[in-house]
């Protein structure tokens, strides 16, 4: 039984899905020698079946869940919540929506460390996208997965995922006035017990993708009763490009609140809510990237 379960949601992502994986182990990942985790990957009835590639070839533990394409749903809610429930193993949880998302060096580990002293806390971390600018943008102005394919071996990330920041922007989850607020990341932390008592996805979130379901997941997490809700500061994930719902089609977050609206009752508005950043000081995290504040 691993201490730790990450559970990897992937539809069609034979390109970047692989990488995502190999940013969650040895020896991208640093100073995990003493941790046992697992890695769960739910490929959601993608037309290829993915294949993990190298990722199989790590002395990890890592997983592939395959939905095949005759049951599949088209949002990815049900088959986490399926993954969370039957497969990990973990009493603590990372919980990534988007396969295409790499990960900063010390997420892992930074996240095990504050749900084993704080098990009622709810991590989170930044939102970054490959690239000039965020991809609904720079998608528009010729930025593809070749272009993006020669920036990440120019960045060498491989060596270092660190090197992924100067190669990425802020995504829009963050508030543009400040951006150390924001309203959904891509690997949050809780412990088993917590995802039980406040719940998994919202299976109503119906739509290609999910909607806003990561969305209504976090503003629940964060305005939940008596909330611990740590920022873990330098850390974040990395959005690839790929042919994803939400920067494939204009009307994507129009046809998205329509159903948040449905499914809760009220519009969507940005979460208020307190939390507390964590600096990663025993981990050199703040003299390695510096502390990245708007910019």
């Amino acid at each position: 039984m691993a201490t730790l379960s990450i559970v990897v949601a992937a539809y069609s992502m034979q390109r970047e899905a692989p990488r995502t994986i190999l940013s969650l182990l040895p020896p991208l990942q640093r100073q995990i020698d003493d941790l046992d985790y697992e890695i769960v990957v739910v490929d959601n009835g993608s037309p290829q079946p993915l294949q993990l590639g190298i990722a199989k070839a790590t002395p990890r533990d890592v997983r592939l869940v395959r939905v095949s394409a005759g049951i599949a749903l088209p949002s990815p809610v049900r088959c986490i919540n399926e993954a969370v429930r039957d497969v990990a193993t973990g009493e603590l949880l990372i919980i990534c929506i988007d396969g295409a998302r790499l990960a900063s060096s010390h997420l892992v580990r930074r996240t095990a460390d504050v749900l084993t002293r704080h098990p009622d806390a709810f991590t989170f971390v930044a939102s970054r996208h490959l690239g000039p600018k965020p991809q609904m943008q720079s998608t528009k102005e010729g930025y593809d997965e070749a272009t993006e394919d020669e920036l990440l071996s120019a960045a060498n990330w491989e060596a270092d995922l660190d090197n992924l920041y100067p190669a990425s922007v802020w995504a829009g989850a963050h508030d543009g006035a400040d951006r150390l607020l924001q309203n959904e990341t891509n690997a949050f932390g809780m412990t088993r017990r917590t995802w039980q008592r406040i719940g998994g996805y919202d299976e109503r979130f119906a739509i290609p993708g999910g909607g806003l379901c990561n969305l209504e997941l976090f503003k629940r997490y964060v305005t939940r009763r008596n909330s611990l809700n740590v920022l873990l500061l330098g850390e974040a994930t990395f959005h690839q490009v790929h042919n994803g719902a939400a920067t494939s089609s204009a009307g994507y977050f129009a046809a998205s609140s329509t159903e948040y609206a449905e499914v809760t009752g009220e519009d969507y508005r940005r979460p208020r809510y307190s939390f507390l950043a964590d600096l990663g000081e025993q981990y050199d995290r703040p003299a390695r990237i510096g502390i990245y504040l708007p910019g």
